[in-house]
């Protein structure tokens, strides 16, 4: 795993070990050459939520993005990459839903939710996002899920793009009111 662009390009990422699917180096590019030409990345304010090694937002990083926060329950991969490219940002070593509401008073212009394989914690993360108000007025969430297990609590109306890759596939969705959420957080 590398980054792939930007002022860390190239630079080879500590991942974890044993059970865990990364965000291959192709699924990432297309991504970020999709945020990219959108304008959702320069100088804007990240959240990485299950972060592993920090890879999506140090991609964002590395592209312009103005600052990220990183979540996890284990976090020595993504400080061990941090530490590495000389980057500072604020890591919180916690379980996402702690996280989320110790940071439901931010506002983040993009969010990256890559949760374990096979989980429905995207659409949680959504909800949470949402009922929270943690995404700005033009604010993007990116939801990375399998792709045999659609988004069921997202409205259609709020799915920007959509994408597919073999077993994973991601949805770029706004936040709307809590209201306009199928299911309860």
């Amino acid at each position: 795993m590398r980054v792939i662009s930007g002022q860390h390009k190239g630079a080879k990422l500590i991942s974890p070990r044993g059970e865990v699917r990364p965000t291959t180096d192709m699924v990432k590019g297309s991504l970020f050459s999709m945020l990219d030409s959108k304008g959702l990345l320069r100088g804007k304010k990240c959240l990485d939520i299950f972060c592993g090694s920090g890879a999506l937002g140090i991609e964002a990083l590395s592209r312009g993005a103005e600052s990220c926060i990183f979540v996890d329950v284990d976090c020595k991969n993504v400080h061990a990459n941090l530490d590495k490219l000389k980057v500072s940002a604020q890591v919180l070593q916690f379980d996402f839903r702690r996280a989320m509401r110790m940071l439901k008073a931010e506002k983040f212009d993009l969010v990256f939710c890559d949760p374990p394989y096979k989980t429905d914690y995207a659409e949680e993360v959504y909800k949470l996002l949402v009922k929270y108000g943690m995404l700005t007025e033009s604010g993007v969430a990116v939801l990375e899920h399998a792709s045999d297990r659609p988004l069921t609590t997202v409205p259609k109306n709020n799915i920007i793009d959509s994408r597919v890759f073999g077993v994973s596939a991601f949805d770029i969705v706004r936040g709307e009111s809590e209201s306009d959420i199928c299911g309860n957080v």
